[in-house]
């Protein structure tokens, strides 16, 4: 494990196995271990693959601003520099996909390939309905009942119901139900790592930076025409206009949909999604 200093901020990160630079982005209120067992362990027989925590999620310091995916496109960029790594394989899962997209926008001569894993694509879906996807598990319902909020007409509701666990689970509230994969999982760790996002999220301008757009999507269609592409989203997935938006903008990009997979599906179904990965990056 190492720590790299980028903007002032201190990131945390490690590496394991050797081969061609295998970089994964975690999304928000996760880590770098969201990506440990299931993907750098079985995936270091063959890849130098790097896992980093955001900053201000996990070990990486926590800042009151740079937040938004061309910020933290930044940060990555700037991590890359540090510990020497020119031209990776890039993986992102939900914000980390949009962080990765930025990325590759940015400096696509640094990205051999991109898999993004069920991204909302600020630029490309500004708004997430719970039309977009008007299935909700047992545990949502459990959550939206809770929380007293009129999931119908929520305009951001894939952020927002992060922000309803965390609190839920910060305040040790009980609930009945779980998904296969919760956000901040259970016991004290969980209430721990639900109250660090609820001082991020709380923290002013924060929530405002991960709603901007970023790149649009004229550029995205201009950087990453030659980029190696595969988009990855759940059947249950409220991310899929970005997936459209992106399949249409980009055509050399190659679509899988996990059948029955929510927003987690890379843990929930890791079994059918890491031999799909590892097909890909050996194309």
């Amino acid at each position: 494990m190492g720590e790299t200093v980028v903007g002032g901020v201190k990131l945390a990160w490690q590496q394991m196995g050797e081969g061609p630079d295998l970089v994964f982005v975690h999304g928000l209120a996760a880590s770098r271990a969201f990506w440990f067992a299931q993907y750098a362990l079985p995936l270091q027989d063959r890849y130098r693959c790097t896992m980093y925590d955001l900053r201000g999620h996990g070990y990486s310091e926590r800042a009151a601003t740079g937040y938004s995916s061309t910020a933290l496109a930044a940060d990555l960029s700037g991590l890359l520099d540090g510990i020497g790594i020119e031209r990776c394989h890039l993986v992102g899962h939900s914000y980390g996909g949009g962080v990765a997209l930025e990325y590759a926008a940015a400096q696509p001569q640094r990205v051999q390939s991109l898999c993004v894993m069920d991204t909302k694509v600020n630029a490309l879906q500004p708004r997430q309905m719970l039309s977009d996807m008007p299935y909700l598990s047992a545990f949502e319902i459990d959550v939206a009942e809770k929380s007293g909020i009129d999931w119908a007409m929520e305009e951001q509701i894939g952020l927002r119901f992060l922000e309803v666990v965390a609190r839920l689970k910060a305040g040790n509230a009980e609930l009945p139900s779980r998904d296969a994969v919760t956000p901040f999982g259970e016991g004290r760790g969980a209430a721990r790592t639900a109250r660090a996002w609820v001082d991020l999220i709380d923290t002013p301008g924060v929530r405002e930076q991960l709603l901007q757009p970023g790149f649009s999507a004229d550029v995205l269609a201009d950087k990453l025409r030659d980029t190696p592409l595969l988009l990855i989203y759940g059947e249950l997935s409220r991310c899929m206009p970005s997936c459209r938006s992106l399949s249409a903008l980009l055509p050399q990009a190659e679509v899988e949909v996990v059948p029955g997979g929510g927003h987690f599906f890379p843990l929930s179904h890791a079994a059918s999604v890491r031999p799909r990965l590892k097909h890909f990056l050996r194309a």
